[in-house]
């Protein structure tokens, strides 16, 4: 038993599949890394990483805090949110502060996810904080079902004391997903509908008790140039200098 290699290589098998479908093959290697933000299910930092041979890679976080209490298809809309984020870095002109600018959501659109400020039909397709939902008939919905039936995915691990995000997840954002997944294999509806924990045995997974006092104000960090910031909680900030997510503590 290899826990990080068997993560590692399901997530690499859905960054290829979608890379290839959805991309082009036009996306390069990235390193993917768990990070446990608050408000937050994924990100893209752009050449986070060198190696000793002076090569730079990019990082796509996922946060496993809120993967368990997520539905499949939320896992995917992340990973391909994020990577519509790495397209536009090296092949476009990303908005300036994460701004979600003109280009990035018509990518968005073109891979088949529909960029909307409220995760809803009507939303506003650009913004500081932008959500998705998938476009009926679209190719990330088919790419998703072909991943399911093709490659057989399956998420072999996930942390047992997974909570919900409070961004995703509710009745009425599951009810478009299911009206977009209409016309796909039942079977591989079903499962990008279900949520992830529901894979696993549910004794092994931890209630935890909820702690009911509000936090005021949290302190919003850059691991690089260590500026400081503080505001209400579960923002999502960047550093403009080193345009890298600050992380909430």
């Amino acid at each position: 038993m290899n826990p990080t290699a068997e993560l590692s290589n399901a997530m690499q098998l859905a960054f290829d599949h979608f890379n290839h479908d959805l991309f082009n093959n036009k996306l390069p290697q990235i390193l993917f890394t768990n990070q446990r933000q608050q408000g937050m299910m994924g990100y893209f930092a752009p050449n986070r990483w060198t190696s000793t041979r002076g090569k730079h890679c990019h990082e796509i976080a996922i946060n496993p805090t809120y993967v368990g209490k997520a539905t499949l298809i939320e896992l995917m809309q992340t990973l391909v949110h994020e990577m519509v984020h790495c397209w536009q870095f090296c092949h476009g002109k990303p908005g300036r502060a994460a701004y979600h600018n003109k280009e990035w959501s018509n990518k968005m659109i073109g891979v088949g996810l529909m960029p909307s400020s409220t995760g809803q039909p009507g939303g506003a397709v650009i913004g500081q904080h932008m959500a998705d939902y998938p476009a009926p008939k679209g190719r990330f919905i088919k790419s998703c079902e072909n991943l399911l039936k093709d490659k057989s995915f399956t998420l072999p691990w996930v942390d047992r004391f997974a909570r919900e995000s409070g961004i995703t997840s509710d009745n009425e954002k599951l009810e478009t997903i299911t009206q977009a997944l209409a016309d796909i294999d039942v079977v591989a509806a079903s499962q990008l509908t279900t949520k992830v924990e529901n894979f696993f045995d549910a004794e092994a997974f931890v209630v935890q008790t909820l702690n009911t006092a509000k936090k005021v104000k949290s302190k919003y960090s850059c691991n690089e140039c260590r500026l400081n910031v503080w505001g209400r909680p579960n923002l999502q900030l960047r550093c403009d200098d080193c345009n890298l997510v600050l992380i909430e503590s």
